[in-house]
């Protein structure tokens, strides 16, 4: 069992059938500003709705290692401002994670939950209002876990999924859900990284989570979804004989410490807990020390893939 709560010094770093369901285009080049190998598919879901995902397979080893072909994989769920900057690209918060984990050798899989819906983003929306809720994303996310394992080269075992703020908050209630409500066909998860979720509801309910190891990284200053109903969560979470979960709070740090936009106060954002709006933006070195520790969280849970 692992928890540790990481003090930073201030200012410092379904049972769905879809494997054969995917109608899959691959881009014959990637969008300008886009990662490299990047493919779109069409997650069809029971209720109706595609789910439109990118999607970047993992590099294949040389054949002389074709018994290794099978590599991890990771699911990463976006934040509440959606996948997309203003000019239609990938954010850059999700263009350089799926260039880190791509480079590394994991297969990576990005959801679109929003605009398979015709919605943009949802940040300036209030929780109550909105129309797409954390547990429509859930669903998403289940969805797509199954067809990620079932993709050639994707090895089925060593899958991972990721989440910031909104989808952070997604991530932690699959964890629930595939707790509570378990479904024959669902992989099994090797871990769960999120970044500044929203912990309230699960600790209100006392919420018990699927048991895999959990890597959380919260700002101290945040005040969008602050940290301490996180912190006191996991400390329900490690009452487990068999818990494995590390909690860093990054002190001096706001709501997407880990970005590289300088700090704003966003009155647009009716969600946080000042009636004045939310702070949000990057703190360097916690951005350093976060995407050093996920980058280590992934090694640990996923291991090395195999060199293509």
């Amino acid at each position: 069992m692992t928890f540790a709560i990481y003090l930073s010094p201030r200012n410092a770093f379904a049972a769905l059938a879809l494997a054969g369901a995917c109608v899959g285009a691959s881009w014959a080049q990637s969008p300008a500003g886009e990662p490299e190998a990047l493919h779109l598919v069409e997650l069809p879901l029971p209720s109706g709705t595609v789910l439109r995902a990118h999607w970047w397979p993992a590099p294949q080893p040389s054949s002389a290692q074709a018994s290794a072909s099978a590599q991890p994989a990771v699911l990463a769920l976006h934040g509440c401002g959606g996948l997309y900057a203003k000019a239609g690209v990938l954010s850059s918060r999700y263009r350089e994670t799926a260039e880190t984990l791509h480079a590394a050798g994991y297969a990576v899989l990005m959801p679109d939950s929003f605009g398979s819906r015709g919605l943009r983003e949802v940040c300036q929306t209030r929780y109550s209002d909105r129309s797409l809720n954390v547990n429509d994303r859930v669903q998403d996310a289940r969805a797509a876990l199954v067809w990620l394992a079932a993709q050639p080269g994707v090895d089925a075992r060593h899958i991972g999924v990721m989440g910031w703020s909104n989808g952070g908050t997604t991530t932690l209630n699959l964890l629930v859900q595939r707790h509570t409500r378990p479904r024959e066909g669902e992989p099994a998860l090797a871990g769960a990284a999120v970044f500044y979720p929203g912990c309230g509801p699960l600790l209100k309910h006392q919420a018990v989570a699927e048991s895999v190891p959990l890597l959380m990284q919260l700002g101290a200053l945040d005040d969008w979804t602050p940290p301490q109903p996180c912190v006191d969560w996991a400390g329900t979470l490690k009452a487990r004989a068999d818990s494995d979960v590390t909690v860093h709070v990054y002190e001096g740090s706001y709501h997407g410490f880990d970005g590289t936009a300088p700090v704003r106060l966003r009155g647009d954002v009716p969600n946080g807990t000042s009636p004045h709006g939310v702070h949000q933006g990057g703190n360097t070195a916690a951005r350093v020390q976060s995407l050093a520790a996920l980058q280590s969280f992934w090694k640990r849970v996923l291991g090395t893939p195999a060199a293509p």
